[in-house]
C-alpha cells in the first residue's frame, strides 16, 4: 500500500506549474464571468489576481494531498468546493472587515474572508458596511468557477512521478 501511494505522488514542481496553469485559466474565466454578470466589484484586477494565487495554491495542495491519500482529486473537488462554499456565504452574510488589509497584494478574494474568520474569532473586527448586494451573484459564480477550474484542471495537468 505505501508503495502504491508513493509511485502516486505529484511532484511539488509539477503541482505549482499545473497550479499556475488553473490560476491563468480560473483569472480568465472571473474576469468573463464578471464581464458577462456586469460586476464592477470586485474590481477585475482583484479577480484575476485572486483566482490566479487560487490556482497556484490548488496546485501545491494537490501536491501535498498526494503524499497523504490514494485519490487527491475527489478531495480537492471537495476542499475547493466547501471553500468556496464558504467564502461566498461569509461575503453574503457577513460585514466586511474593518480597517486596511494587511496583505498589499491584489488578492482581496483570499484575504476578505479570511479577515473576516478571524474577526468572528476576536482578531481583527467586522465594519458596518456589507458587500453590495448587486454583485452577490456575480462574486457567488466567480467563487465556483474559480473552484471547479482549479479542482478540474490541477489534477489533469499536474504529473504523477513513478
Amino acid at each position: 500500500m505505501s508503495q502504491a501511494r508513493r509511485t502516486q505522488v505529484v511532484g511539488w514542481g509539477s503541482g505549482l506549474l499545473a497550479g499556475v496553469g488553473a490560476g491563468i485559466a480560473a483569472a480568465l474565466a472571473g474576469l468573463a464571468v464578471g464581464a458577462v454578470m456586469r460586476a464592477s466589484i470586485p474590481p477585475p484586477l482583484f479577480v484575476a489576481w485572486s483566482a490566479f494565487a487560487a490556482g497556484v495554491l490548488g496546485g501545491l495542495l494537490y501536491a501535498w494531498l498526494s503524499r497523504l491519500i490514494d485519490r487527491p482529486a475527489p478531495a480537492l473537488w471537495i476542499m475547493t468546493l466547501v471553500l468556496a462554499t464558504i467564502d461566498s456565504a461569509l461575503i453574503a452574510l457577513v460585514p466586511l472587515p474593518a480597517g486596511a488589509s494587511p496583505v498589499r497584494l491584489p488578492i482581496v478574494g483570499l484575504i476578505v474572508p479570511l479577515r473576516q474568520i478571524a474577526a468572528l474569532v476576536g482578531i481583527g473586527r467586522l465594519g458596518e458596511r456589507h458587500f453590495p448586494a448587486a454583485n452577490l451573484a456575480a462574486d457567488t459564480v466567480m467563487h465556483y468557477t474559480t473552484a471547479v477550474a482549479v479542482a478540474l484542471l490541477v489534477p489533469a495537468w499536474a504529473r504523477r512521478r513513478s
